[in-house]
């Protein structure tokens, strides 16, 4: 849906609005927002809820919010901190009252009653999973060395990381307990998979920046549960299971044998997606040009961590290519789509399109007073000051004039 709001000022050649006299106070202390159509409850960037203040205002009349300013670049920096941190606050909580399991309580007997049906494709890339999890320990190290004087950050590498150490513990134990793997050779396997070091800037554009290494990890989160979530359906399958769980599964909330691990390890990997798709639209808010510069180069430069240093690399290759578990045909629908769509584009070059427009932007404006389309275009709004006191939520009756006064129009930045 395109946003209609509000605007004064004109268009320049180069696509800048221009206006002295409405845009000199974006320098001063406070500012406020047009009238904007929305619904009687609507949703902020912070995914909090909010009932508009609208007093005799007809239904659907969102009233302006003041906003303190101006927003310079410490200002953005600190609103960005102080909301990744509720949302590291909530996800941690989350992660303790609804995910917390340990891999020993895995149906570990029906892995044994079942491992002989698995195929010795599906084997290969289990292990080969083993190995790419077993780098965690590498993952966290490189990003706790980049972010170490950010708390917010540097707790959800921490927690993060102590999540992604079950998996590798996980599909140990389903090699083991479906008789595919002995000890000793899963042993000597993780020993030449730690032989071995990973870091962030081989071959993974974004990994050389904060902001990179969130929107690398919302890419690849997505595309570990569509993996893991294809292999489950495909241990069914090889188990003889119906697609979906049996009224026995349900009653316990576990799927039988390896499919189960792959059920709540997967549970994992999306909630993990989930956090840092939410920590990329926390820099949308306040740093969209970079944010969406930051995003295509992730898009353009995507591959999965580790691949070219776990020791059976070429098997893991050969057993996908076979499988058609992962193609780049999926790659495009099944991960880079939807989180494109999650984040409010169409589809990428809806994000190019933003890239190329975002830079048009005029710098002094805050999150405010821009919305991005799904089509990628940008549509501003810009207001005469308010005179009511910074951080109030009540309109005065000059704002109630203003704003029910005001003309509608659709403005997109100009290509």
């Amino acid at each position: 849906m395109t946003l209609s709001c509000a605007i004064t000022g004109a268009w320049r050649a180069d696509g800048r609005v221009h206006h002295p006299a409405q845009t000199d106070h974006l320098r001063g202390s406070h500012v406020a927002l047009p009238q904007i159509l929305l619904p009687s409850r609507y949703e902020r960037a912070d995914g909090t809820t909010r009932i508009p203040v609208t007093q005799d205002v007809k239904p659907g009349i969102a009233m302006p919010l003041v906003v303190g300013g101006p927003w310079t670049r410490q200002a953005r920096d600190r609103a960005v901190d102080k909301e990744v941190r509720a949302a590291f606050e909530r996800y941690f909580t989350k992660a303790m009252k609804v995910r917390n399991w340990v891999p020993n309580e895995l149906p570990i007997k029906e892995m044994h009653e079942y491992g002989h049906l698995l195929s010795d494709d599906t084997v290969t890339i289990i292990q080969a999973y083993l190995g790419v999890e077993d780098f965690v320990g590498d993952y966290v190290e490189d990003g706790l060395n980049m972010l170490h004087n950010n708390r917010a950050r540097r707790n959800l590498q921490i927690a993060w990381g102590m999540e992604e150490v079950k998996h590798a513990w996980a599909w140990e134990l389903v090699l083991l307990h479906s008789g595919r793997r002995t000890e000793e050779e899963l042993e000597t396997y993780r020993d030449e998979v730690l032989s071995h070091k990973w870091t962030m800037r081989e071959n993974h554009p974004g990994l050389d920046s904060p902001l990179g290494v969130i929107c690398y990890t919302m890419v690849q989160e997505r595309a570990t549960y569509f993996n893991y979530d294809q292999m489950r359906r495909r241990i069914r399958r090889e188990c003889g299971l119906p697609e979906k769980m049996t009224p026995f599964e349900r009653a316990r909330g576990m799927q039988i044998g390896a499919a189960g691990a792959f059920q709540i390890v997967g549970r994992d990997e999306i909630a993990h997606h989930g956090i840092f798709l939410e920590l990329v639209r926390i820099y949308m808010t306040y740093f969209p040009t970079e944010t969406q510069e930051m995003l295509l180069r992730v898009f353009n430069g995507f591959t999965m961590p580790a691949i070219n240093v776990i020791p059976d690399g070429a098997d893991l290759e050969a057993a996908m290519r076979r499988t058609r578990l992962h193609t780049p045909r999926n790659q495009i629908t099944d991960v880079n789509n939807p989180v494109l769509n999650a984040l409010g584009y169409e589809n990428k070059k809806a994000l190019e399109r933003a890239v190329q427009q975002a830079k048009m932007l005029p710098g002094s404006l805050g999150p405010e007073h821009t919305v991005l389309s799904e089509t990628g275009q940008w549509v501003l709004s810009m207001a005469e000051e308010s005179d009511q006191p910074v951080g109030s939520d009540e309109p005065s009756a000059e704002d109630l004039e203003r704003h029910l006064n005001a003309p509608e129009v659709e403005a997109p930045v100009a290509e």
